[in-house]
């Protein structure tokens, strides 16, 4: 894959949102990804599979009702894509949430300050690939309250995961 520089940040890498998918498409398919996390865990799991400065991927494990609440991925673009299960994402677009659901091998991509919250309402475990660029530095958390979001804090990289 090749990086592209992005217009207007010069020296920061980045890659295009569907290189981004196929990255998360070609991890996917690893047959002993499902070896890496503890897939009867009740609570949300995750690892970090790879990363550089420009490039980082993670693998999610969800058990049922397991939620990320509402976030967003700093100045990250991402892509994910469901391995196993379903995943509801609900995300924040002209002033009011917008719901997509993901089966099995589906997935998105989305820019930076992109809010969303994931969670799976299916009926069995869930198991998630998700790669951002650049690396990421942090999640702006928020909370939904009388139908407008509200930021409530910060999460840098290596405090608090």
């Amino acid at each position: 894959m090749t990086a592209i520089t992005t217009a207007g940040t010069p020296g920061v890498n980045r890659f295009t949102r569907n290189q981004l998918l196929r990255t998360a498409r070609l991890f996917a398919t690893d047959p002993d990804l499902e070896r890496e996390l503890d897939l009867g865990a009740t609570q949300r799991s995750w690892r970090r599979l790879d990363a550089t400065a420009h490039l980082e991927i993670w693998l999610i494990h969800w058990p049922l009702g397991a939620s990320t609440g509402w976030h967003d991925h700093l100045q990250s673009e991402g892509a994910f894509l469901t391995v196993k299960g379903e995943l509801t994402e609900q995300f924040w677009s002209g002033n009011q949430v917008h719901d997509r659901y993901l089966w099995e091998g589906e997935g998105r991509t989305f820019g930076p300050r992109h809010i969303h919250t994931v969670t799976n309402l299916g009926d069995r475990p869930a198991l998630s690939v998700h790669v951002y660029s650049p690396a990421l530095r942090g999640m702006t958390r928020y909370a939904l309250l009388d139908n407008t979001l509200r930021e409530t804090g910060i999460e840098r990289a290596g405090e608090q995961w």
